[in-house]
């Protein structure tokens, strides 16, 4: 059987731990955050029972706070080795741009029992988990990285172990009326009530623009098939370009008067042409919100 995936994270406070771990969580992973050392055999039989389950990892943010986690690491990571297939991730940062960041976010060091002033702390932090970044399999240093970058620098390593893109972009195409009130949560927002509007064609009143007739109807139009072309490169650039920015969901509106013809069929054609073109680490799907 393949040993269960698990991700330990650890490394100076203040330097991106939370980060990190949100980041695994985001794409799937099973996180728990501040895992006792005390519970982490416990936590492992249950990963290999079942009992908690997930089809793409396990990762858990561990820090000086959980009391013998540095001295008995390096034996811990042995044994654990054995059982998992184990990575561990050390995150550091230089000890000038730790002190800015804790005292822009004015929070308790995990080591104030242990030094007066904050550098002092970071200093005992670093000297504690010495064994620990002995120990690690990746040290990431994000003294000058923004936290998007952290996020990608992650996404990267375990995008290249499993094959495949670890995080996907979810694209939502939805059509609408604006006399049933203009969508909100959108990224971008298109209208085309300047097209033909089949309303005023008896035999397509009562239709949608999910109905093959309305489409040919729209799209005889010069207008539509230039709007749609121009959407379709639009989107064909705009789309890995939300995805490298680290987006997981964007909504995309097209609004026509009713909801009903105009903006349903572009909708339709738009997502069905993107879909068939197969763009790496997107999902297309359709919401039709006033028919």
């Amino acid at each position: 059987m393949t040993k269960p995936r698990v991700v330990i994270v650890t490394g100076l406070s203040g330097a991106g731990l939370s980060t990190a771990l949100h980041t695994l969580q985001d794409n799937g992973f099973y996180c728990i955050d501040n895992l006792p050392i005390e519970l982490l055999w416990d936590t492992v039989g249950l990963i290999e029972s079942n009992k908690i389950s997930t089809d793409v990892g396990y990762a858990f943010g561990m820090d000086i706070r959980s009391a013998q986690f540095a001295q008995k690491f390096p034996a811990i990571k042995k044994d654990l080795a054995e059982r998992v297939e184990l990575d561990v991730i050390f995150i550091r940062a230089d000890s000038i741009e730790l002190q800015r960041r804790y005292g822009t976010a004015r929070r308790r060091h995990p080591a104030a029992d242990l030094a007066k002033d904050l550098e002092g702390q970071i200093s005992k932090e670093e000297a504690l988990l010495k064994p620990v970044a002995e120990a690690a399999d990746v040290s990431i240093d994000t003294t000058h990285l923004k936290p998007r970058q952290l996020c990608s620098i992650i996404e990267s390593r375990y995008q290249k172990t499993m094959g495949r893109p670890l995080r996907t972009l979810q694209v939502v195409f939805v059509s609408f009326g604006f006399k049933y009130g203009q969508i909100t949560s959108i990224e971008q927002l298109h209208d085309v009530r300047f097209l033909p509007n089949p309303y005023f064609e008896p035999t397509l009143r009562v239709k949608t623009g999910r109905d093959l007739d309305v489409q040919e109807y729209v799209f005889q139009a010069p207008a539509a098939l230039e709007i749609f072309n121009k959407l379709i490169e639009l989107y064909r650039f705009l789309l890995p370009q939300y995805l490298a920015e680290g987006r997981h969901f964007v909504r995309i509106g097209i609004g026509c008067t009713g909801g009903q013809h105009r903006s349903v069929a572009l909708v339709e054609r738009l997502s069905t042409e993107l879909a068939k073109e197969k763009l790496a680490g997107i999902e297309i799907s359709v919401t039709h919100r006033d028919i």
